[in-house]
């Protein structure tokens, strides 16, 4: 942890816990008992989460064209993973939204923003025959908890990131400028804190300099790409960042040509992916 991170994280006094509906389903994780009924009585005991699940299982990316309208039809619709997982990474975000006071950043829009990446990495798996195809959506949901962290305790100073952000620099170059550290640091800072999983503290943490990672690479690369193309598009957690540098390491270690970006890259700027 570099020093200007120790000094800004030792401000934040009442950083929030891991809400119950987080750990619940967290142990769905690790219990292939877990029925479908016990997923759903904990989703459906909080409105605002079964109206983000069934928000996400409505849109393009899964191609249906009647919506769906109870939890229930969701799971089956998506999959029983992908629920969990949309559940646990809404319940940690929402602990961050404050309707009261909206700061710097558009809560919402960067709520879009994780989901996309989400099902952009979970088709990237996918179509890679990765193993963990059914487990990358709670790396790309969660993978910009920085922002939110910055967002509830230092909205001021991210003010300042975005003012010298829309002068055409990078977003990562702004954060360092003013902060000396990034909100991927910040991030990992907190997935640590919360004693998230590896996986979910390695791809917060190097979404943007993939080749530092010494584990999870794969993962990373996949979450690193998936950003990269939703930044530069309509669904970019705060506006489109063109000075993002993608990772081309990252491709060659996936095998990803040219055809294929392009091909994934049309989808997001067309909207066709939620």
């Amino acid at each position: 942890m570099t020093e200007s991170l120790k000094q800004y994280v030792q401000k934040i006094t009442q950083l929030p816990t891991i809400p119950v509906v987080a750990q619940e389903v967290l142990k769905f994780v690790h219990d292939e008992k877990t029925s479908v009924v016990k997923l759903e009585n904990i989703i459906e005991n909080d409105p605002a989460l079964s109206a983000k699940i069934l928000s996400v299982s409505n849109s393009a990316f899964f191609g249906y064209k009647t919506p769906t309208q109870t939890v229930h039809s969701a799971i089956l619709r998506i999959g029983f993973n992908t629920v969990r997982d949309i559940a646990f990474g809404v319940s940690l975000m929402t602990v961050f939204e404050d309707k009261d006071r909206p700061g710097a950043l558009d809560y919402q829009r960067v709520f879009n923003h994780s989901v996309t990446v989400g099902l952009i990495a979970q088709m990237i798996s996918r179509d890679l025959k990765m193993g963990f195809s059914e487990e990358i959506f709670v790396n790309g949901i969660l993978h910009d908890l920085g922002y939110l962290v910055l967002n509830k305790y230092f909205s001021e100073t991210y003010m300042k990131v975005l003012e010298i952000f829309h002068k055409q620099v990078s977003l990562l170059e702004a954060e360092k400028t003013v902060m000396d550290f990034t909100h991927a640091e910040i991030g990992s800072w907190l997935a640590e804190k919360w004693n998230l999983p590896d996986d979910v503290i390695y791809t917060v943490r190097y979404h943007h300099t993939p080749l530092l990672a010494t584990k999870k690479t794969k993962r990373v690369a996949i979450i690193h790409i998936a950003d990269h193309m939703v930044s530069k598009g309509v669904f970019s957690a705060i506006q489109s960042d063109p000075h993002y540098p993608l990772e081309r390491a990252s491709l060659d270690l996936l095998g990803i040509n040219e055809d294929y970006l392009r091909g994934l890259q049309d989808k997001v700027n067309q909207g066709q992916i939620i």
